[in-house]
């Protein structure tokens, strides 16, 4: 994540537009959830408050 140190949180609607095939891959297999903000990801270091999800 070191060229794109925001997390999914801190990410505004420019960024999901121009980084649209790294957003399909932090989303495609989510484990993880903001409690803040209630995006998804594959990791928890994609969110600022991530929580691992049950299942």
């Amino acid at each position: 994540m070191a060229s794109d140190a925001k997390t999914l949180c801190d990410w505004s609607k420019k960024d999901f537009a121009s980084k649209f095939d790294l957003l399909k891959t932090i989303v495609a297999d989510p484990r993880f959830a903001c409690i803040k903000c209630g995006r998804a990801a594959c990791d928890k270091k994609w969110l600022c408050k991530g929580k691992p999800l049950e299942k």
